[in-house]
């Protein structure tokens, strides 16, 4: 198996960032349009009669393209324009997945870092140099936002006001990778200034809202875009989704949360930076109107670092990852070192791979192992279901804040 297979069996959901730049390309915009073209992707769609759908529905899920395209579209342009608007700040996308952002704002003259998971990186890199050319104010880099290391070394010393920007991708984390995001974050900002605006919160509120006014409030359109959407990000995934309190019903939650972790809140209407013609919904003068009265009750989230607020700490994960292991009468004898993330799962999954196919029991010892993440805990669930006796799989040494993960992500049950 390859480095590829190998990242997308720990974390599958870096292959729905595919569907964004086929959306935005769909919606008229050119940049995606080229970049599409560079990484070789067909347009959004292009394999729906490939998959096991019946052939009566095929038909009615194309015609939620458009609610899916003013998703997406709204929410890149939305943003787009809020970064252009503040000329001075450097732009760190996280996650940049495969959209043209980059490539627009290298037409604009501005400094931008896009971080994602290193699959989505290895293809963005190049299809963009293609574009624009290697250059130095446009740069890519595979990182973890679970880990603080994998964003900081990105910066230099010199780096400053800094604007991140989040589309889509708190709802994947489990409430401690949420909070190991939330400082990360904060310590960025508390080295380089600036602050980070999310727009997660907005579409979990509104999303139906917006697809229903794009599709013409159509009752049966609308009821299976909300049956089809309402699990197809968690199956892609494998997680539990918005399964964190930044996604909890109750607001005052959220922004207690958000308190806690040291950041003051600003609230900016998106509806004052949508593009004065909604590409995807051209033609549809109705539709562009129901949705832009639903925009007005949506907002960017700014965070900026709270003056003398302490956050609550979180222990600083320094240890160099490193998986040592070994088979003796069958069973499988593995030592971990250090946080099992993303970019450091893949080594683990790559080992067990390499022990073969008669393993009858695994042992692994967690006494070094400070932080696991959602695709760590992954990669244990497919070492204990290879064994035909379940209860032949052991985790040893496992620290109280890890064990704290596997309860609150629900592997006790799976694993424990």
């Amino acid at each position: 198996m390859n480095e590829q297979e190998l990242r997308e069996m720990v974390n599958p959901v870096f292959n729905t960032a595919k569907s964004c730049v086929q959306l935005d390309a769909a919606s008229g915009d050119e940049d995606s349009r080229l970049l599409l073209e560079q990484l070789g992707f067909g347009a959004f769609g292009d394999d729906t009669e490939n998959k096991a759908i019946p052939a009566g529905m095929v038909e009615q899920i194309k015609k939620l393209f458009p609610a899916y395209t003013i998703l997406v579209e709204s929410r890149f342009q939305a943003m787009n324009r809020l970064v252009e608007s503040m000329a001075d700040r450097t732009v760190v996308d996280l996650p940049c997945g495969y959209t043209s952002r980059g490539i627009r704002m290298f037409r604009r003259e501005r400094t931008y870092f896009g971080f994602d998971l290193p699959a989505v990186i290895d293809d963005i890199r190049p299809a963009t140099e293609a574009i624009i050319g290697n250059n130095t104010l446009v740069s890519y880099h595979g990182a973890d936002a679970t880990n603080y290391d994998s964003l900081e070394t990105a910066f230099d010393d010199n780096a400053r006001n800094f604007l991140i920007t989040t589309e889509g991708l708190l709802m994947y984390f489990a409430q401690p990778e949420l909070e190991e995001v939330f400082s990360n974050i904060r310590r960025l900002l508390q080295k380089h200034g600036g602050s980070w605006v999310i727009t997660d919160r907005a579409y979990f509120l509104y999303d139906k809202e917006v697809a229903a006014a794009a599709l013409n409030h159509d009752p049966q359109l609308t009821a299976m875009y909300e049956a089809i959407t309402n699990r197809a990000a968690a199956t892609t995934a494998d997680v539990t989704f918005n399964g964190n309190v930044f996604f909890d019903p109750d607001e005052q939650k959220v922004r207690t949360f958000i308190t806690k972790m040291g950041f003051l809140l600003n609230e900016i209407n998106m509806s004052d930076y949508l593009p004065e013609q909604i590409g995807s919904l051209k033609g549809n003068p109705d539709a562009d109107a129901a949705v832009r009265e639903v925009f007005k009750k949506m907002t960017f989230w700014e965070l900026t670092v709270a003056d003398n607020t302490a956050a609550e700490p979180i222990a600083a994960n320094n240890l160099p990852f490193e998986v040592k292991s070994s088979v003796k009468d069958g069973t499988l004898e593995v030592s971990i070192q250090g946080r099992m993330d993303t970019i450091t799962a893949p080594e683990l999954l790559q080992q067990f791979q390499n022990a073969g196919t008669d393993i009858k029991a695994i042992h692994v010892d967690v006494s070094r192992m400070p932080y696991v993440s959602s695709a760590g805990l992954r990669v244990f669930l497919m070492m204990c279901k290879s064994l035909e006796n379940k209860d032949h799989f052991k985790l040893s040494g496992m620290s109280k804040e890890v064990r704290e993960i596997f309860e609150t992500t629900g592997f006790d049950q799976l694993l424990l």
